[in-house]
C-alpha cells in the first residue's frame, strides 16, 4: 500500500527549489509584520516551520517536502500579499498547511497513512478551521470588541468557501498521486486486508429486553409528534420527526438485513438524540436556550462515533496504516467539526431555498450566536467520545473494516 513518507526523499534540485520557496516565505513573512498583519505574518512563519523541518529532521539539507506542493502551500501566501480574493485566500492557505503536516507526520512519527485518506483528511481538516476560525472570531468579536464577524450570513458564506476549498484540495491531491510521476515509487510498497485484524473484535451483543424497551418508549413520543405533524400538514415538523423515527429503527435493519447486533448501550444513545431533536422541533429549541446545546452534545457524540469507528475501520482494513490514540481522538474532533460545518450548511441552504420558493425553511438557524454555539457544543459532544466512550464503536469499526477500501487505496 502506498505510503506518504516516501515523498520525503533526497532529490537535489527538488530540494533547491523547496528551499528557494521557503526564503521567499521568510521573506513574505516580514512584508505581513510591517504591514499590519500578524495573523498572516504568524501563519507564514508556521509553514516554514513546517518546510524546515524534514531537512532538520534528517539532517540532511537534500532532503524537503515535495517542492510542489510547498509552493501549492504558499501560492495563497503570495496571493494574500498582493491584495487578492480576500474571502477563499485563508482556507486555502489551511488547505495547503494540512497537506504538508499530513506528509511531515507520516514521515516523521509512528503515524501512517495512504494517499487517499491523506486527501480525507485534508477535507476534514480545511473545513474544521473553518469552524474554528467561526468561533474564535466570534469570541474575539464578544471580548476584544473586534469587528471580524460580519453578520450571520458573510459567516456561512466563509463556510461554504471553507467547504468547497477543502474539498478541492483533497480532489486535487488524490489527482496528484494518482497521475504524478514522482508517486509512482509508492505503487510498490503492497498491502491489502490483514485477515488477523480485519474480523478483529466480535460484535458486542445486541440489545436486551431492558433495552429494548427504553428504545420503544423513546419512539412513542417521535411517532405521536410525526402524526400531529402529518394530521397538521406541518412540513418542517414531520421532517425533523419522521427522519429521526427512521434512524431509530436502523439498528433493527442493521441486525436483520447483514446480521450485525449493534451495542445496546449505542442503540439507546442513537434513540435518544433522535427523540431529543424531534421534541425540540416543537418549541423547544426557541423557548429553551439551553435545550439546543444539549441536543447538539448528543448528536455530535453519534457523529464523533461514527468519525472513530471510520479511522478505527481503515486501520483494520490495511496494516499499511497506522493512527496513535492522540490521532485518533484529534481526527474525532475534526470529524466532528466539519461535520457541524456542513449541517450549518444545510440550514442555511434551507433558509435559501424557503426565502426563493416561500414558506418555512424545514432546518432553522436563529443567528450568528446560534451557528457559534452549535460549533462549540459539537466539540464538546465528540471531546467526550473521544476521551472515554469511543469501545461504544469498536464493534462497528470491525463492521467497517471490509468495506473501507475507497478510503485506503493508494492510486493506480
Amino acid at each position: 500500500m502506498a505510503s506518504l513518507r516516501d515523498l520525503v526523499a533526497s532529490h537535489r534540485y527538488d530540494a533547491l527549489a523547496a528551499w528557494a520557496i521557503t526564503l521567499g516565505l521568510v521573506v513574505t513573512a516580514g512584508r505581513f509584520l510591517r504591514a499590519g498583519e500578524p495573523d498572516w505574518a504568524l501563519f507564514t512563519t508556521l509553514l516554514v516551520a513546517v518546510a524546515v523541518t524534514v531537512p532538520a529532521a534528517t539532517r540532511d539539507p537534500a532532503v524537503t517536502v515535495p517542492a510542489e506542493l510547498l509552493g501549492v502551500a504558499a501560492l495563497p501566501v503570495v496571493v494574500r500579499a498582493a491584495g487578492a480574493l480576500p474571502q477563499a485566500t485563508p482556507f486555502v492557505a489551511a488547505a495547503g498547511l494540512a497537506v504538508l503536516v499530513a506528509v511531515v507526520l507520516d514521515a516523521f512519527t509512528s503515524l501512517s497513512m495512504t494517499p487517499r485518506f491523506a486527501a480525507v483528511f485534508v477535507v476534514v481538516t480545511t473545513m474544521a478551521a473553518a469552524g474554528t476560525w467561526a468561533v474564535g472570531t466570534f469570541v474575539a468579536d464578544a471580548v476584544a470588541g473586534t469587528t471580524f464577524v460580519g453578520g450571520k450570513t458573510e459567516l456561512m458564506w466563509d463556510l461554504v468557501v471553507a467547504t468547497v476549498v477543502g474539498v478541492g484540495a483533497g480532489v486535487l491531491l488524490d489527482l496528484y498521486f494518482e497521475f504524478s510521476d514522482r508517486v509512482d515509487r509508492l505503487r510498490a510498497a503492497g498491502g491489502g486486508v490483514d485477515a488477523g485484524t480485519a474480523d478483529a473484535g466480535a460484535d458486542l451483543p445486541g440489545a436486551g429486553r431492558r433495552h429494548t424497551l427504553v428504545v420503544r418508549a423513546l419512539q412513542l413520543p417521535l411517532a405521536g409528534i410525526a402524526g400531529v405533524a402529518l394530521a397538521r400538514g406541518n412540513a418542517t415538523l414531520a421532517v425533523n420527526s419522521l427522519g429521526p423515527l427512521a434512524i431509530t429503527f436502523l439498528p433493527a435493519l442493521l441486525r436483520r438485513e447483514y446480521d450485525y447486533a449493534m451495542d445496546a448501550g449505542l442503540v439507546v444513545w442513537i434513540t435518544l438524540a433522535a427523540t431529543l431533536h424531534a421534541v425540540g422541533a416543537l418549541g423547544l429549541y426557541e423557548s429553551v436556550g439551553w435545550y439546543d446545546s444539549l441536543t447538539h452534545a448528543f448528536s455530535a457524540s453519534i457523529v464523533a462515533g461514527v468519525g472513530y469507528a471510520l479511522a478505527r475501520s481503515v486501520e483494520r482494513h490495511t496494516t499499511a496504516v497506522t493512527f496513535t490514540r492522540g490521532f485518533r481522538a484529534t481526527f474525532v474532533v475534526l470529524f466532528v467539526l466539519a461535520v457541524g460545518v456542513a449541517w450549518e450548511i444545510l440550514e442555511f441552504a434551507s433558509g435559501g431555498l424557503a426565502t426563493l420558493l416561500g414558506g418555512e425553511a424545514v432546518l432553522a438557524q436563529y443567528g450568528t450566536t446560534d451557528i457559534v454555539n452549535d460549533l462549540v457544543f459539537n466539540t464538546v459532544g465528540a471531546v467526550l467520545v473521544a476521551g472515554v466512550a469511543s469501545a461504544h464503536f469498536e464493534s462497528l469499526a470491525a463492521r467497517l473494516a471490509g468495506s473501507v477500501g475507497v478510503l485506503v487505496r493508494g492510486g493506480k
